[in-house]
């Protein structure tokens, strides 16, 4: 007999979100390992002891890092997801009653209190030097470098401005309406722009990212993708556990950012660690005569 949906609602549930988290979920895994006392003491600084409630300062941490989990990296997606999801609700803290917050809100917030203050980075010299203290960092480590892809498009890099005697200014006017004359003219797209790159020769000692002046043209040359707009990000792992001790963004310059940014998280493990390793290992891109 084929049975049929006839759902009554109760008026009463007695129920735990904890019960909606499977025993193997990475969720229920970690959540026991974070330290909620220690975050809002963390924090405490940062929030006036007046003035109306804000949202728990642990609860925008569990957030992003339960979006990480989950591989949510959008905000607007992660507070959609925080809404139906029980087993994030449940990492979170949120009961069945409350509603996620909105996204602008959990933006503001994420930037203003941790971005800008390094509570991120207190929390992860906090985890190394637990590690530290356990023994479960060697003293030989491993350093590697990576391109990431900036949020920036081609059409972004404008010519540096630089000062021009009046001469050079017209002969630059004279040889843009030359141009101009044999050009088809652009189609008219004001969401997006179009961009004529022929016969324009682009660099980064030319040119510049108006969304995002810190980006550059980035290529290791060897990988065939051609010259993108992003950033060289640098890590040094130690090799017996493989714990990260420094994660750094640099401004590409060459086979050098690999080599200074290495150098500086030497020095920031040393300085906010106490740490100084017996031995290192990288690729050939970390040496220079």
């Amino acid at each position: 007999m084929m049975g049929e949906s006839n759902p009554q609602p109760e008026l009463f549930y007695d129920i735990s979100l904890e019960q909606f988290v499977p025993d193997n979920h990475a969720l229920g895994a970690i959540r026991p390992l974070i330290n909620v006392k220690r975050l809002r003491k963390i924090c405490e600084p940062l929030y006036s002891h007046t003035g109306r409630p804000s949202v728990p300062p642990e609860q925008l941490f569990l957030a992003l890092i339960g979006g990480y989990i989950l591989g949510v990296f959008s905000e607007r997606k992660l507070m959609m997801e925080l809404e139906c999801n029980l087993a994030l609700r449940w990492f979170v803290g949120l009961d069945l009653k409350e509603h996620a917050w909105d996204a602008s809100t959990f933006s503001q917030n994420r930037r203003r209190r941790f971005d800008e203050s390094g509570i991120l980075e207190k929390l992860f010299d906090d985890t190394v030097k637990r590690a530290m203290k356990e023994k479960l960092i060697s003293t030989h480590v491993s350093a590697d470098g990576t391109l990431v892809r900036a949020n920036a498009s081609y059409k972004s890099f404008a010519p540096i401005e630089v000062p021009m005697g009046a001469e050079e200014y017209k002969q630059k006017l004279r040889e843009e309406e030359d141009e101009s004359e044999d050009r088809e003219p652009l189609s008219v797209d004001t969401g997006n722009p179009s961009v004529d790159f022929r016969d324009e020769k682009r660099s980064n000692k030319t040119h510049r990212s108006k969304s995002d002046p810190d980006c550059r043209f980035v290529s290791k040359g060897s990988s065939g993708t051609g010259a993108y707009p992003g950033y060289t990000v640098n890590a040094v792992m130690e090799n017996r556990n493989r714990f990260l001790l420094g994660v750094g963004v640099e401004i590409f310059q060459g086979s050098t950012s690999e080599e200074n940014g290495c150098l500086s998280l030497l020095k920031r493990s040393r300085s906010r660690l106490n740490y100084l390793p017996q031995s290192i290992g990288a690729d050939k891109g970390y040496f220079h005569e």
